[in-house]
């Protein structure tokens, strides 16, 4: 099978996305919806503010989120819509 060939094969198949991180997918409206929910108080105003401190320009600001997303998730329904 030439490169080419093998190039369009491979795109043909269809693909499965098998491992996510809940950081990665943890939308801001979904995190206020559930903090609400758990009583647990953001420390961002409004979905517009936790969607800016969402644009993180280092570990630091990453990790601040992350802590935010594993202080709201407290139940097992929290990890499913």
């Amino acid at each position: 099978m030439k490169p080419s060939e093998q190039k369009t094969t491979i795109q043909s198949i269809p693909k499965a996305e098998l491992h996510l991180h809940i950081e990665g997918i943890f939308e801001p409206e979904l995190k206020f919806e559930i903090a609400n929910r758990n009583n647990i108080e953001l420390d961002y105003i409004s979905v517009d503010s936790l969607k800016k401190a969402n644009k993180f320009n280092n570990l630091q600001e990453f990790l601040d989120i992350y802590y935010t997303d594993a202080k709201v998730l407290m139940h097992e329904q929290d990890f499913s819509t």
